[in-house]
């Protein structure tokens, strides 16, 4: 083995697992400075008899397997991986370390940032180790903290997130890192733990934001769980003059009746980008689109006609409030014993200023155009009676939409400028 190869144990834990398992290993391997990643099934994780895909891109076969040349790995570790705002948290510290030990700054690999993530608040269900005989990691002492910390938590991230370079800054970084390390995105934000023991994520306002996101997404939130569609359990908390804090329940653990945190059931978690086998940036512009969404739910789901009639709804949703942030992370699957099944709807945000979907919504057209949406309605399995009911059952949920952002303390001057959305 090279010294410079880096050997991950993967284990799944998800339920209905009583007990991790092995499934592979990952190898890293550093040449001239370049980092190639490759991944090798467990023999006795093929030779379960109701194995299934979980990277289309790794097929269920022995030997070594790697990512696409335009790829730093395979789809599946990307999601249990930090995006932007859980690698922005580890560079800094890596930075903060550096000038501290007055040593050179190290450039972080795709495992660095792996197993960086506190293993309590990783998405999904993997598990990883450096030694089959040790402990999942990262295993920080530190726990998640309780929801009490919440404003305590926000302070920092608002600090953070504006005054780099601050003597106090390895303090915030410190607080932050652990509950904010394992999630994506851009916006500052954590996760806690409630007095019941389960898990949410706060995301927390920024003074770089021009209107007042948490309660704007707590407005969309609430429209679209009157128009019926899947939503996880949200609420909205303000504990400063930036802003309101967005907290909304994880949707990948399972209580099973426990209060302890370390014995949350997982539910394992994919992107809609890693089932597609495509990378970060991919959208309408490379033909990306809901068609293809919906022939991933027909190959892959466990209730292919409940979730086809979700995600069509999903699309007029998105053009109603011009949720034009629809990339594919924000779309996702939940794995269970049958299958896979869409996850709830999650980073919903208005966009005053959105002319498009993210994704096409036929092969090559992404506009806001209920139109449109309604063409392709056969292919999400829904007749025209059935597309035109559930269309107009949307937009009259979201015709509320002033009304509850007043419900909610939007100001006069916010609702007039969301009003384009």
């Amino acid at each position: 083995m090279s010294e410079l190869e880096r050997v991950i144990h993967v284990y799944a834990d998800w339920d209905p697992l009583k007990d991790p398992k092995i499934m592979g290993e990952i190898h890293e391997i550093t040449v001239r400075g370049k980092e190639l990643v490759s991944f090798e099934y467990d023999p006795s994780w093929l030779s379960e008899s109701q194995v299934l895909i979980i990277d289309p891109d790794l097929q269920l076969y022995r030997g070594r397997q790697y990512p696409g040349t335009d790829r730093s790995s395979f789809g599946l570790f990307m999601d249990s991986s930090p995006d932007r705002w859980g690698r922005l948290l580890m560079r800094r510290r890596e930075a903060l370390t550096a000038a501290g030990e007055n040593h050179r700054l190290r450039k972080l690999s795709e495992s660095d940032f792996l197993l960086g993530v506190h293993d309590t608040a990783r998405m999904g269900g993997l598990r990883f180790k450096t030694d089959s005989y040790g402990a999942f990691l990262a295993n920080d002492t530190d726990a998640i903290p309780p929801y009490t910390r919440l404003r305590e938590l926000e302070q920092a991230a608002v600090a953070f997130d504006s005054e780099s370079g601050s003597p106090v800054e390895k303090e915030w970084l410190e607080l932050l890192l652990i509950p904010g390390s394992s999630l994506g995105g851009a916006r500052p934000k954590a996760n806690v733990v409630d007095p019941s023991g389960l898990l949410w994520i706060a995301k927390f306002p920024s003074k770089q934001d021009e209107e007042d996101s948490g309660l704007w997404e707590m407005v969309v939130h609430d429209l679209a769980l009157r128009a019926g569609l899947d939503v996880p359990e949200a609420r909205l908390e303000q504990f400063s003059r930036y802003g309101s804090t967005f907290m909304v329940k994880r949707f990948d653990r399972t209580s099973g009746g426990t209060r302890k945190l370390s014995e949350l059931k997982r539910i394992h978690f994919t992107s809609a980008m890693t089932m597609l086998g495509k990378n970060d940036g991919a959208s309408a512009r490379d033909g990306s689109s809901y068609l293809e969404l919906a022939e991933l739910i027909v190959r892959y789901g466990s209730e292919p006609d409940n979730d086809l009639s979700e995600l069509w709804r999903r699309i007029i949703f998105s053009i109603a409030v011009s949720n034009t942030d629809d990339h594919l992370r924000n779309h996702g699957f939940l794995l269970s014993s049958r299958g896979w099944r869409l996850s709830p709807l999650y980073d919903v945000n208005p966009n005053p200023y959105g002319r498009g979907l993210s994704l096409n919504i036929s092969g090559d057209d992404n506009s806001l155009d209920f139109f449109l949406a309604l063409k392709q309605a056969g292919f999400f399995r829904l007749d025209e009676g059935q597309a035109l009911h559930f269309k107009e059952q949307i937009c009259d949920a979201v015709a509320g939409w002033r009304e509850t952002a007043l419900d909610y303390g939007a100001s006069r001057g916010s609702i007039e400028r969301m009003k384009p959305a």
